[in-house]
């Protein structure tokens, strides 16, 4: 019979500590995993704003090519009507 117990108690003891080394290394890891989620979501942050300042340049670049060509078709189009004007057309 004292060998049943002292299996039982080793168990025992075995159990607690593995649940304490358990409890004392599992907040190391989730604080090293958070780490790594806190570059990850840092590295994507710092994309998407580079990512949405070439979309901005972009749009401003394209924005800018209308209003030029705007200009420049409005501009002729007033040559074309003057010179309707004069010709009484």
């Amino acid at each position: 019979m004292k060998r049943g117990g002292s299996f039982f108690w080793g168990v025992i003891l075995g159990t607690m500590a593995g649940l304490i080394m358990g409890i004392l290394l599992a907040p190391r890891k989730e604080e090293k995993i958070k780490n790594i989620l806190g570059k990850k979501t840092e590295e994507l942050r710092d994309n998407l704003q580079e990512i949405s300042k070439k979309i901005g340049q972009k749009v401003h670049r394209i924005k800018s090519d209308f209003e030029a060509r705007w200009k420049k078709n409005k501009i002729e189009k007033e040559k074309m009507d003057q010179v309707e004007d004069e010709l009484g057309t």
